[in-house]
């Protein structure tokens, strides 16, 4: 995606505009779509809020899980400003959380997926990257939702930068395979498990 650091100053003068105000965003939607709005004019991203270290709450604008899109956000995140209460990343954090996913499925019904119970199997490629078996627990969508929710599971497990970087491939699976059983894991305990093989 083409650099425009004008376009992207436009958005951070906006942002210091509003940037208090967006500090109580759970009661405040004019602002939250305002800043959808304002993010889709970057490009092909995305955005997070959440709560971070202390008072402070993160803004991440992310790349979409596209590897080719972080140095791209990591330069809108360069060019941010100094917003009391506020913390700026490229990428969505790990997530301080119980694992409980919302969604929409295909059918345009709200479900809450619980993404605590689900387990895996890791592979390990000689490249330092990993492939994943997961066997996840009933939900009201088809495949495409499925992923859907792997996705939000692994970016709020791992961070969605090191899920780009060391997940190659994951596959749902009904049951493991009898001789690999014994090392199914929980999913919420991924990232000590990586870190541990590093």
């Amino acid at each position: 995606m083409a650099f425009d650091a004008n376009k992207i100053n436009k958005f951070w003068d906006w942002f210091k505009i509003i940037s208090d105000a967006l500090l109580d965003h759970n009661n405040n939607q004019t602002l939250i779509y305002q800043l959808d709005d304002r993010v889709n004019r970057l490009g092909a991203v995305s955005w997070e809020i959440g709560p971070c270290t202390g008072e402070l709450q993160f803004l991440a604008i992310s790349p979409n899980l596209n590897i080719d899109l972080l140095e791209y956000t990591q330069q809108v995140i360069a060019l941010a400003p100094n917003c009391k209460g506020w913390h700026f990343l490229p990428s969505k954090p790990v997530k301080d959380w119980k694992g409980i996913v919302q969604l929409e499925n295909e059918r345009g019904i709200k479900i809450s997926v619980d993404t605590s119970a689900w387990q895996y199997i890791l592979y390990q490629f000689d490249d330092g990257t990993f492939a994943i078996d997961i066997k996840i627990t009933q939900l009201d969508g088809n495949r495409e939702i499925q992923q859907e929710a792997i996705n939000i599971a692994l970016i709020g497990y791992l961070g969605e930068e090191d899920f780009m970087w060391l997940i190659n491939d994951f596959q749902i699976v009904d049951d493991f395979e009898e001789e690999v059983k014994r090392k199914a894991t929980a999913l919420k305990h991924i990232k000590n498990h990586i870190e541990s093989l590093s």
